[in-house]
């Protein structure tokens, strides 16, 4: 792929990229379009799931489909990072524009897009623990669900006198910890 420095009407350099179709015939896009897609703004609401690489295909999908359906469904963007060696998860990244929102469950719940799509990332790699671990009905069954907060947010998940974990734990069933 050939790439040149072009001026635009206003004196400005722009880059483009040439894509040759293989008959002759070439098509230019702007590369800057395509990046500006997946910048997350500051503005934005976005999540860090840790997933477990082996669940990361229930969410990918055959040829990326289960997550271009996430993405259409919920209007959020997601990205699914490469696991660094050694490590056992993979960074799922979803994020939306916060001034967007979403019908969430029949209630009639309004949440923002990027909630909608962790709530469905969630639901699928739980469904995948449920199906894995079908010979043990009779157990109850433990589900890890790892989340990377920036630590100038990390006040928002404990809470005053860390009233919000303690709702959870009383409200949820769950035990929590910070690292």
């Amino acid at each position: 792929m050939a790439s040149s420095t072009v001026r635009n009407v206003h004196g400005k350099r722009s880059s483009f990229q040439s894509e040759f179709t293989g008959n002759g015939a070439s098509k230019r896009r702007n590369l800057h379009d395509e990046t500006d897609r997946n910048v997350i703004g500051s503005e934005d609401t976005v999540y860090r799931y840790l997933c477990p690489v082996k669940k990361t295909g229930s969410i990918i999908g055959k040829g990326g489909e289960i997550a271009k359906q996430i993405r259409s469904e919920t209007k959020s963007n997601m990205r699914i990072n490469e696991a660094l060696p050694g490590c056992e998860e993979r960074v799922v990244t979803i994020y939306s524009t916060s001034d967007e929102l979403n019908h969430f469950g029949d209630d009639g719940e309004i949440v923002c897009p990027a909630l909608d799509a962790l709530f469905k990332v969630h639901d699928m790699i739980v469904a995948e623990v449920d199906e894995d671990d079908d010979d043990d009905l009779g157990d109850k069954q433990t589900v890890t669900v790892r989340m990377l907060v920036p630590s100038d947010q990390i006040g928002c998940v404990i809470g005053n006198g860390g009233q919000v974990i303690q709702n959870l734990r009383n409200d949820d069933q769950c035990s929590d910890s910070c690292h």
